[in-house]
């Protein structure tokens, strides 16, 4: 082809060459506030491969949750009343105000509940038990925390840990309950301990007895006849029911007697604890009280004048 041709068909043929416009592709804004993302015009996202997947279980939750709220109409949304009455009032009458803020006596007793998940207490003894230190027919750390040297006589090395685990599951919601009632009885008292709680069952106080009344009978072994009362207490007067003691911290009342129940169910076991509010305590807590108050008044008016003594350098003036 010649030079005259060839420049005939490029003059003629000019627009196959020209640049091609691209066609305007629509603008669908975004959710976020400012931001445009450009899509094809068939809606399809091309920096996005999600939307050929199958939804998720939470975006279907999500979406059907969405649906039933919005299913719910406007007015039930509203939690507020526009309109307040007598009965929409939520501020207490004067009566009910004049019983919180009135300082009232305090009540004569003081309860306490716990509740104790068995196979819990299960996998602590077995875990212990199974323990390379352990000493078979021992008693394991957990049953000498738990309960004092009195109630831990009825630890039994044979049979299994069912009655040993049923027994300090028991004992461990009981004395939770009496730390419980017992700390909202005499509030500015020390806590008190597993080790400062004992709870006895019918067994031990009748042992208990039987051992007091031959101690007695050493005693006064010259033939004096000794009256029933000096025994303590009468075997006809124990129950099925245990009874439960206290150590009362900084105090010279000694032990005290609270009482308790205790109900096993299946995998938990349950106790209620009862204190009764003994004005004796009170007295000696409200006095520690305020024996505390005093030391801690002084001990923070100690340390400011002793602040005072030093200068900003920290140097002493």
């Amino acid at each position: 082809m010649s030079s005259r041709t060839l420049s005939s068909v490029l003059r003629s043929r000019a627009s196959v060459f020209k640049t091609r416009q691209s066609q305007p592709i629509p603008r669908v804004s975004c959710p976020s506030l400012g931001q445009t993302r450009s899509f094809a015009p068939n809606g399809d996202d091309p920096f996005n491969d999600d939307h050929d997947a199958p939804q998720s279980e939470h975006k279907q939750a999500n979406d059907k949750l969405q649906s039933i709220t919005n299913s719910v109409p406007l007015d039930t949304k509203i939690r507020f009343v526009q309109k307040p009455s007598e009965e929409s009032n939520l501020v207490p009458d004067n009566d009910l105000l004049n019983a919180i803020f009135k300082p009232t006596p305090r009540l004569p007793y003081t309860v306490g509940t716990d509740i104790c998940h068995i196979p819990h207490v299960r996998r602590i003894l077995e875990r212990q038990t199974s323990d390379l230190d352990y000493i078979r027919g021992t008693m394991p750390r957990f049953w000498t925390r738990v309960l004092h040297p009195i109630e831990a006589r009825g630890w039994k090395s044979e049979g299994g840990l069912t009655k040993n685990v049923d027994f300090i599951a028991g004992r461990w919601a009981a004395k939770e309950a009496i730390i419980k009632a017992f700390s909202a009885a005499y509030p500015t008292l020390n806590k008190v301990f597993m080790h400062d709680i004992v709870v006895l069952n019918s067994k031990v106080q009748m042992a208990f007895l039987e051992a007091r009344k031959a101690a007695l009978r050493i005693k006064f072994s010259n033939g004096r006849h000794l009256h029933p009362g000096a025994w303590g207490f009468r075997p006809q007067e124990l129950g099925e029911a245990p009874r439960a003691f206290v150590r009362v911290p900084e105090s010279k009342e000694g032990w005290v007697e609270i009482s308790v129940s205790i109900s096993h169910d299946g995998d938990y076991a349950t106790a209620t604890a009862l204190v009764p509010v003994d004005p004796k305590i009170t007295e000696v807590s409200m006095e520690k009280g305020v024996v505390r108050g005093v030391v801690a008044k002084a001990y923070k008016d100690g340390r400011r004048e002793i602040a005072k003594t030093y200068n900003r350098d920290g140097r002493y003036v």
